[in-house]
């Protein structure tokens, strides 16, 4: 709470600095702006900007098959993110936001990207490893409650420094950075040696700007390359867990990375009228020691989503904007229904030397989500899932998890 506290006042200091004083506001004829974007701060030649942004979850979540899971139904805030971004002399954009959700405090975001030209930025700080599709995309805007399953194979978030662009048109969008490397998106642990991760990705819209049904289409491939030496404390390993947030695959303890790490992501996604698709496969291979025995071990997760706006909006990445908001004058919103299936493979030589003895080596999901829209900026989603695991045969597998996750839902 303290924490929450110190960073509200900070970002009210620097509003009010920002824009504090009437007359000094009218003598340079700056503007206040506020709506569905936040609040935002602007010069009066445009060259400086400052944006106030918020997201609030609050999830409700129940679940069947994992009775003894510490805190597996609860009530609890997922997300609580205060976002202070903007640019100065055009050139310069920063983004500085602070999460106070389940796991926090922590820095989310906090970089600045210098932006030469619409082909080239340079980024430095912490900010999203630009490799997983849906990982890249907001939270705001997922057809399910949760990401899945190739998520946590990917890096999320990490410091380092990036170059990225756009050409061909709006065609073609690069990006390439040196990160500190982070095992997965779930498990996003610390720096622990000296070495660099390597991570790049090419995404190609080729019917950008033309009148046909792909207009939309994007493919893309990303990757990370790099070396990590884990420690006790740190094993820099991989780790899974269920939409439900319950942990599936972990190593043993004392099982620690020792060599090469890379990473292969092949992506797709299509948004055509009311309809979004959205298909991505990841290869992980990491080294792993544990005791004396080494291996280098291959693992492999899916996902293939469809959702389509009932109501007929558009649509995008970000909320969707109802035709007929639920406002002063009630309207019924946007209504938006999705499916998804995806899983994990683990390499079968993870057992039983290196992985822990109660862990399954495969999970295989289904489910769907239905959203309801009743304005740009307030979402309530309605997820239902179920996760059956398979072992290697030594062990009997997990529960069967089926999972109930409500949703309220604010961004601006």
């Amino acid at each position: 709470m303290f924490g929450f506290c110190r960073w509200g006042g900070v970002l009210l200091i620097l509003l009010v600095g920002f824009g504090g004083g009437g007359s000094a506001r009218a003598q340079s004829g700056g503007s206040v702006e506020v709506g569905a974007d936040g609040i935002r701060l602007r010069s009066a030649d445009g060259a400086f900007e400052v944006r106030l942004r918020s997201d609030l979850y609050l999830d409700a979540r129940v679940l069947s098959g994992a009775e003894d899971a510490p805190g597996g139904d609860r009530l609890f805030l997922r997300r609580v993110r205060p976002r202070l971004q903007g640019y100065v002399y055009e050139r310069f954009a920063f983004s500085v936001r602070p999460d106070f959700g389940a796991g926090g405090p922590e820095i989310d975001d906090a970089y600045v990207e210098a932006r030469f030209a619409p082909s080239l930025r340079l980024r430095m700080g912490r900010f999203k490893v630009p490799v997983g599709l849906e990982n890249l995309q907001s939270t705001t805007g997922l057809m399910h409650v949760e990401r899945g399953v190739p998520t946590g194979l990917v890096p999320g978030r990490d410091v380092g420094v990036m170059v990225s662009g756009d050409g061909g048109a709006g065609r073609v969008s690069y990006a390439a950075g040196l990160f500190n490397g982070t095992p997965g998106a779930t498990e996003p642990g610390a720096e622990v040696d000296d070495a660099k991760e390597g991570a790049a990705r090419l995404f190609v819209e080729p019917f950008a700007g033309q009148a046909t049904a792909l207009s939309e289409l994007g493919l893309g491939v990303a990757g990370t390359f790099g070396h990590v030496t884990g420690t006790d404390e740190t094993p820099a390993l991989t780790r899974l867990s269920t939409t439900g947030r319950q942990p599936f695959f972990t190593y043993r303890e004392g099982a620690r990375a020792d060599g090469r790490r890379w990473r292969l992501a092949p992506q797709a996604r299509l948004y055509a009228g009311p309809v979004e698709l959205l298909g991505e496969y990841t290869i992980l291979q990491e080294t792993v020691r544990f005791g004396r025995a080494t291996e280098t071990l291959a693992h492999a997760a899916w996902q293939a989503s469809a959702s389509v706006v009932l109501t007929g909006e558009d649509a995008r990445e970000g909320m969707v904007g109802p035709q007929d908001p639920f406002a002063a004058e009630p309207g019924p919103g946007a209504f938006e229904f999705g499916v998804r299936v995806h899983g994990v493979s683990l390499d079968d030589a993870t057992f039983p030397t290196f992985a822990s003895p109660t862990t399954a080596s495969q999970a295989r999901a289904w489910g769907g989500t239905l959203s309801w829209y009743p304005n740009a900026m307030v979402r309530f989603m309605l997820g239902v899932e179920r996760t059956t695991f398979d072992t290697d045969g030594i062990a009997s597998a997990p529960d069967a998890e089926t999972l109930l996750l409500f949703r309220t839902q604010l961004a601006f």
